[in-house]
């Protein structure tokens, strides 16, 4: 209190920045991709959202400001998986760390920590560091068949 007045400091709250680094390799289909980060679009409401591509290599981060940019996002699709270069790519100040991945490659040789592996498919992996969260066929197919439908009501 000074001078019978509440002097009040304000600090800015800095906004999360979320990180999704999406496995581009030979295995992965672009619908797939798309599905996921659909179902992902939430996070834009909290959070600075920004996606990159990996395969051999890591591509670069977009940020995506709207669910509208995932219909129109291009993916480098083939190749293998590096999930070294992957890793890597991932900033100091990125608070959330999302890898997606059918998990068919060696894991990292570093420790990540505070990373969440997405796998879908059949693959177990065991990185070093992190929580891994698995999707099932059933829930798979459910995102590739919610995709098509809503897909051939837009054409219609």
């Amino acid at each position: 209190m000074r001078n019978g007045y509440f002097k009040h400091k304000l600090t800015q709250i800095p906004i999360p920045e979320t990180e999704i680094l999406l496995d581009t390799s030979g295995s992965v289909s672009e619908i797939l991709l798309k599905n996921f980060l659909r179902e992902c679009k939430n996070i834009l409401d909290t959070s600075k959202v920004k996606v990159g591509c990996f395969n051999e290599e890591f591509h670069g981060f977009t940020e995506l400001k709207n669910a509208e940019q995932i219909d129109n996002m291009k993916f480098p699709i083939g190749g293998g998986t590096n999930f070294n270069s992957a890793v890597k790519a991932f900033s100091k100040k990125a608070t959330n760390k999302i890898i997606f991945t059918d998990g068919q490659a060696s894991m990292p040789k570093e420790t990540v920590r505070n990373v969440i592996w997405v796998v879908f498919g059949n693959q177990k992996i065991n990185p070093k560091g992190g929580k891994v969260i698995y999707i099932t066929s059933e829930q798979l197919e459910r995102l590739c068949q919610t995709y098509i439908t809503n897909s051939k009501n837009l054409t219609i």
